[in-house]
Order: structure tokens, then sequence, then C-alpha cells
């Protein structure tokens, strides 16, 4: 069965505190006891140093906050353990266990220092006592302390207390965050499914934190989703009618050399049926020719070099001179000099085309040609079209008849717009008072 993360936020919470908690018990119960002594004996152990330095008795037990006494060591024991006892009452001391034994005498004569602690019993306290031999007396410097085990057991029912009520509050706290955290997680996996279903939403998601950042994403995501979507099902739809148009132009060829062949087979023929089998087949050979070469757009090939422009246009524009009795084209251009670094083959193919076009659909006898210092280059003639909406679709002819003789494949266009896509450039046509104008923007280039 699977958790929410509220879930397991306040699971991993709880058990975080309850281990941090025990560690703290153990150390309390176990560990603080021995630092404990252990401060309290270098606290006695640094007075001893700073009398023995200073030599003012009263001076170091107000400033270490021990006790200081000195007997003669030639007294008996018994006299001995007397007189300190004396001086502990006079300095409001009663301890009800102490006593300085002879084993601890003997070490302290041989100039040791001893340390001894006196646990009170019942008085819930400890005295700690070091001993020091000074010319011919016994010197005690000692210091109470407080049984920390009692200290201890206070000190652990308390966090006891303290750890039961922090994990209530964990719980509720937890449970009042992960709602505001797993709030915007529900959004975006309620919003991720639709995308899985092609309903492509979008998020709004405004928390400042990595999770907006990733609702950011999941829209950006959805953004580009969809628009492949798009692309695809427009992709289908061209395809559809790629294939719709393709049977058209076929079947017709097809048909004439069928009607044709039989014509020939039953002696029918006058003399101009396999010319005209012939031009059929051609026609078929060009539209393959022409569908092979507008599939081969799709295909990048980055193959670049440098060439002018302006040149190339000229080259192209010298094939068609020996139509200027028919229609006149007439190429102004504000620049000298338009350097390309590009595929010179697909820019070539893109202006062979648009000026055949020209020369050949034009219904006027004037085609203007024009190329700015803005980068665009125009080509404009008088036109009988009166629709231009779906001239870059593949097998779109404008002319009613269709005679093919006339109009091409309608492969054309759709060419020229693939090849100026794929080298980023744009493409527009627009038809205004009987005139179609066909625009080119051109990037990456270096003009004079």
């Amino acid at each position: 069965m699977k958790q929410k993360i509220g879930t397991k936020l306040t699971i991993y919470i709880t058990l975080v505190v309850i281990i941090t908690f025990s560690i703290s018990l153990a150390l309390s119960q176990f560990f603080l006891p021995k630092y404990y002594l252990h401060q309290f004996n270098k606290k006695v152990s640094d007075a001893f140093i700073a009398y023995q330095e200073l030599g003012d008795e009263s001076l170091v037990e107000k400033q270490f906050d021990v006790t200081i006494l000195s007997v003669s060591l030639d007294d008996t024991i018994d006299d001995l353990n007397g007189n300190l006892k004396h001086q502990l009452a006079r300095k409001h001391i009663a301890l009800n266990k102490f006593w300085v034994s002879e084993e601890i005498l003997q070490k302290v004569k041989e100039d040791k220092t001893v340390g001894e602690l006196y646990n009170q019993g019942k008085q819930k306290s400890s005295f700690i006592a070091h001993y020091k031999k000074e010319d011919n007396h016994l010197i005690m410097i000692g210091a109470s302390m407080a049984s920390f085990i009692e200290i201890a057991y206070f000190i652990n029912s308390f966090n006891i207390i303290f750890l039961i009520v922090s994990i209530l509050v964990i719980i509720i706290i937890t449970a009042f965050l992960s709602r505001m955290l797993t709030r915007p997680l529900n959004k975006l996996t309620k919003v991720a499914k639709e995308i899985g279903e092609l309903d492509f939403k979008q998020a709004e998601i405004r928390t400042g934190d990595e999770i907006e950042d990733l609702a950011k994403s999941i829209n950006k995501m959805s953004k580009a989703l969809e628009k492949a979507q798009q692309d695809l099902s427009k992709r289908n739809i061209d395809l559809k009618q790629f294939m719709i148009g393709l049977t058209h132009e076929l079947k017709t060829p097809l048909a004439l050399v069928r009607v044709y062949s039989s014509g020939i087979e039953d002696g029918m023929d006058d003399g101009t049926y396999l010319a005209t089998i012939n031009k059929q087949v051609d026609r078929m050979e060009k539209i393959i020719t022409d569908m092979l070469y507008f599939a081969r757009t799709e295909e990048n090939d980055s193959n670049k070099t440098s060439f002018d422009l302006i040149m190339l246009i000229n080259e192209i524009l010298d094939n068609y001179r020996h139509i200027q009795g028919e229609k006149q084209i007439y190429f102004k251009n504000e620049v000298t000099e338009f350097m390309l670094t590009t595929e010179q083959d697909k820019v070539h193919f893109i202006f062979e085309n648009m000026i055949s076009n020209a020369v050949k659909y034009a219904s006027g006898n004037e085609i203007q040609i024009f190329f700015g210092r803005d980068n665009v280059f125009e080509i404009s003639n008088e036109t009988t079209l009166t629709d231009i909406s779906r001239i870059w679709q593949p097998f779109y002819v404008g002319e009613i008849s269709r005679d093919k003789n006339f109009s091409g494949t309608g492969l054309g266009l759709a060419t020229v717009k693939s090849h100026a896509e794929q080298l980023g450039y744009s493409v527009q046509a627009e038809l205004s008072n009987g005139k179609i104008n066909f625009k080119i923007g051109f990037v990456n280039s270096t003009l004079r």
C-alpha cells in the first residue's frame, strides 16, 4: 500500500525526534554523571594549583567555590578527622559520611595528591576532596556536589513528557505542512494525467520554490507537446492531401495511356497515339521526379558555401532574356552585393522556381523583382488567381483547367517553402488588386 507524502513526512520527523531524545536520555543517564564528576575533579585540582601559587586561602575559596582546610599530620587519625569535621562545621558544611583513612594518610605522606568522593546518602549529595601534604600539614580542598543521578532522573522524566508533547505537536504541524506541500503536487499530478490523455492543461502554482519550477517545466512541456500534436495533425492532413493530389496527378496520364494503348491494339492509331503515350509517360516521370525531390527537401543536407545572392539572381535572369519580347522582367536592388553562407543549391532552386512561376503564370507583361536593404526579396506580377490560401500545398495549382502543359505538377512552391524554412528564411504570399506578391526574408548575411 502506497503512503502519502504527508504521512511519510510525519513518520520521518517523529522518528528523528524520538532518536534525538533517546540519545539525549542515554547521555543524561550514563555519560553525563561521569562528565559531571570529571568537571568537579578538575575544578578542585585547579583550585589546588591556584592555592599553591597564590597562597591566599580566602581568594581561592571565593574564586573556585571550594573549602580549604589544614590540619597537622602529627595528630592521631581520630584527632585529625575530628579537627577536619570541626572546621567543616564552622564553615556550615555538615557531612554524615566523612573520614580520612590510614590509606589516604599514607599516600599523602608519600607526597601524593589523593582524591576521594564521599557519598552522603539520603542527603542526595556528595563531597569531593583532594588531599596533599604541605610541610607537616594535611591540606584538604573540597567541594559539595549534588547527586547527578537524581538530577538526571528529573531531567529524563521531564524529557519524556516533553517528547510526548513534541510528538503530538509534530503530528499537528506536519499534517498542516504536508497539506500545504501536497496540494500543489496533487494539482501537478492532475495536470500530468490530463496531459497524458492529450488534454494539454496548464498548472497555476505560485509557491516560490522548486515545486513552482517543476510546474513551469510541466507547463512548458505541455505547450511543446500541444504544438507537436498540432504539427503532427497538420502533417497527417498534409500527407492525406499529398496522397490525394498524387493519385489525381497520376490518374489522368495513366488513363490516357490506357485509352491510347487500347486504341493502338484496336488499330485506331492515326499516327499520333504513340506520341501521346510517350508524352504522358514523360509527364508521369516528371511528376515522380518532382515528388522525389520534394521528399528529399525534408533532409537537411548541410553543404554550406559562401556566395553573392545578387550575382546568383542575375545569372538566373540571364536565362530568361529570350522572353523579353513577350514579358518584361524588371530587377531593382538597393545593394550591390549580398553575401550568404548557406546551401547554394537550395537557394538556387528557390529563385529559379519563383522566377519561372512568375514568367509562366503572369497574366500581364511585367514582372517586378525588388531586393531592399531590409534583406527582403520581393517578386510580383499580375494574376488571375482569386484565392492563394492553398498556394504552398503540394499538387495545388491555381488553374481550373489543370492543363499540365501550362501549370506544371504543383510541387514547386511547396518545395520552395520547405527549402526556405530549412534554411531559416521567412516566406509569404500576398494577393492585392489583381497582383500576387511573394516575399522572402533573409538572415545571416552580409550586404553592401
